[in-house]
């Protein structure tokens, strides 16, 4: 069943301006939603996850929630720390 949401989002979408930010913004919302997955399954807390990586369980939380502010290095250690690998290209414009 689609949601009211569902079916503004659907409205918004067919604007071109807004599809390509919500793409984009798409994008680096993934890493986070990998990287909390992942801590999730391997059963860790933010915590353990912020120890591991020489942080505070507060910016873990904002490395999961806004992963665009984060900066690559972070991302790295975050990744390894439950056992992923960040994998980035850069790909030319057509």
């Amino acid at each position: 069943m689609k949601t009211s949401w569902d079916a503004y989002l659907e409205r918004q979408l067919r604007n071109p301006k807004v599809n390509k930010a919500f793409n984009e913004e798409k994008g680096a919302l993934n890493i986070g939603i990998a990287l909390a997955k992942e801590r999730k399954r391997r059963g860790l807390t933010q915590e353990e996850v912020a120890r591991r990586i020489g942080s505070s369980a507060p910016q873990v939380s904002r490395t999961e929630r806004e992963p665009e502010h984060t900066n690559v290095r972070t991302l790295m250690r975050y990744a390894d720390a439950v056992g992923m690998t960040l994998d980035m290209k850069l790909v030319a414009k057509r």
